[in-house]
């Protein structure tokens, strides 16, 4: 599918990006979206800054927790109404996990039923 609700999957992996960027001072190297199913899937690689790699280096289980809450907070406060906005489809549920080696952030959006 090329297009969600009528908004291509560049048009959200934009939203991702600028939402990423306001929270954390940077863009994702990348940015992937898969629909499958019931499921809207965000893939972002490159997500830690210099001074995180630093202190996962360090501390990985500390720096994992820090990234996980930061893309958990993003995924519900920011992303929420753009997925379901250009998924045309209500989300029910949102699940959220930052590994530290490699760098890979996923954000999956469960869908609902449209209305």
């Amino acid at each position: 599918m090329d297009a969600l609700g009528g908004v291509t999957r560049q048009d959200l992996e934009h939203h991702f990006a600028a939402a990423f960027e306001s929270r954390t001072g940077k863009l994702p190297a990348a940015t992937t979206i898969v629909e499958c199913g019931d499921l809207l899937i965000i893939r972002a690689d490159g997500t830690l800054t210099r001074k995180q790699g630093v202190l996962g280096g360090r501390d990985p289980g500390l720096m994992s927790e820090l990234s996980r809450s930061v893309l958990d907070e993003l995924a519900h406060q920011d992303l929420w109404e753009v997925a379901e906005a250009e998924a045309g489809r209500p989300v029910t549920a949102v699940l959220a996990d930052q590994s530290v080696d490699p760098d890979v952030a996923i954000v999956c959006f469960v869908l609902g039923e449209s209305a």
